[in-house]
């Protein structure tokens, strides 16, 4: 349990404002959805290779076992087992990846490199030294 509580603490941490990202992630916000008798679209945030945050869009969470279908980076729509492991808020919790084959692993390892490629907004892009005509 105590595995539990502190990887739940540590995406909760990453959302605080003067919190720096100690892991690779997708800080998001991510479309999914929940996936039920009722599919309800969710954001999904702090998207890392083990769980990520997840806020309901409305509804209350039920179940410990959940399933989120996420649009992943340049992965598309990923369908993610997950367990719950902390209520975050009213509408927000912290899931950890369960039932994880190579298939998934990999997209979820590709998007997240794709996020650490990307020029961040404060750099330009690299242009190898080349002009831009536009």
């Amino acid at each position: 349990m105590g595995a539990h509580l502190h990887a739940a603490q540590t995406m909760a941490d990453a959302r605080k404002p003067d919190s720096t990202p100690r892991l690779r992630q997708i800080a998001g916000p991510l479309e999914g959805y929940r996936l039920g008798v009722t599919d309800v679209p969710v954001r999904v945030f702090d998207l890392t290779l083990d769980g990520c945050l997840v806020e309901l869009s409305f509804g209350t969470l039920s179940g410990r076992n959940i399933r989120l279908q996420v649009d992943l980076p340049g992965e598309g729509w990923t369908l993610l087992h997950c367990e719950t492991l902390h209520i975050a808020g009213d509408n927000a919790f912290a899931v950890r990846f369960i039932r994880v084959d190579e298939e998934i692993r990999g997209r979820i390892v590709r998007a997240i490199d794709r996020q650490f490629n990307r020029p961040t907004e404060s750099e330009p892009p690299d242009m190898n030294g080349q002009a831009n005509d536009d």
